[in-house]
């Protein structure tokens, strides 16, 4: 426990002024290098990080989207072309599959696939929205939301978790855990829409960014069941060491992973709902 306190406390001193001042390319650097990261870990536990094939292209990709990001003006123009990568690898990715028949099986080049696309999404949304309107701002809503939820979705389920949530996945987590990291998460957005409010002069629509958190906290703990799933299926118990006590990129940004696309998605939907008034 001590070591992944100081493990904690290091990366967020890292982390956090480099989203402060994600302004600056240094902040899609780190993104697009999170994503390479978190691509060559997940890689290396479905088997597929000798196929180079594959895994060569898909380090490419998942570090160009993010990066580019910090250079597009037009986010419809950005989307489009990110839309039209997509299929393109997708497409690459299934022809290396019929020529390497015997070499390598569909459902392995489909779980590479699935693992990109998954990833680059995820971390594409995360440097996409610092760069949207209000991004400056929105954008700390994907780490409140994930982070909030796992802390306080851990102290909650170690004080009041009486019933298992899915033992089969994830054997410590508990009924009473999620529910407590659903409503720290809804009080935290909107006690954030409190703090922004002040410092942008804009009102805060509480009822819905109460609602997002909801939805955020829930889609947090999908995500962290998601990559526990896949360590469990494949029995391995990190991802990686590179974070002592942690485990790696994916093992920490796991509920990051699945929040960053539902929060750009949100923030987006301003003709029907709308964070701030």
């Amino acid at each position: 426990m001590k070591q992944r306190i100081i493990t904690g406390v290091c990366m967020a001193a890292v982390f956090i002024p480099i989203v402060i001042f994600s302004e600056y390319i240094v902040y899609p650097i780190a993104v697009s290098l999170l994503c390479v990261m978190a691509m060559f870990e997940l890689f290396r536990v479905i088997g597929m990080l000798r196929c180079l094939p594959l895994s060569i292209p898909a380090f490419v990709f998942g570090a160009f989207f993010p990066l580019y990001a910090f250079f597009v003006s037009d986010e419809a123009e950005y989307l489009k072309n990110v839309l039209a990568a997509v299929f393109v690898y997708l497409l690459y990715a299934f022809a290396v599959a019929v020529f390497m028949r015997g070499k390598i099986n569909f459902s392995s080049v489909s779980a590479a696939v699935i693992s990109v696309l998954y990833l680059t999404v995820s971390f594409t949304a995360m440097s996409a929205l610092r760069y949207a309107d209000g991004g400056e701002y929105y954008v700390y809503l994907i780490f409140i939301s994930a982070w909030v939820c796992d802390i306080f979705a851990y102290f909650t389920g170690r004080l009041f978790g009486r019933h298992k949530l899915i033992v089969e996945i994830s054997p410590k987590k508990t009924v009473e855990g999620a529910l407590g990291g659903i409503v720290f998460v809804a009080g935290a957005f909107a006690l954030y829409g409190f703090i922004v409010g002040r410092i942008y002069s804009l009102v805060p629509n509480y009822p819905v960014l109460v609602a997002a958190g909801v939805v955020a906290a829930v889609i947090s703990q999908i995500g962290d069941l998601i990559a526990s799933l896949i360590k469990r299926e494949h029995e391995v118990k990190d991802y990686s060491n590179i974070f002592p006590g942690h485990g790696g990129v994916m093992d920490r940004f796991d509920s990051v992973l699945a929040v960053a696309p539902v929060v750009f998605a949100g923030t987006q939907l301003t003709g029907y709902i709308s964070f701030f008034i």
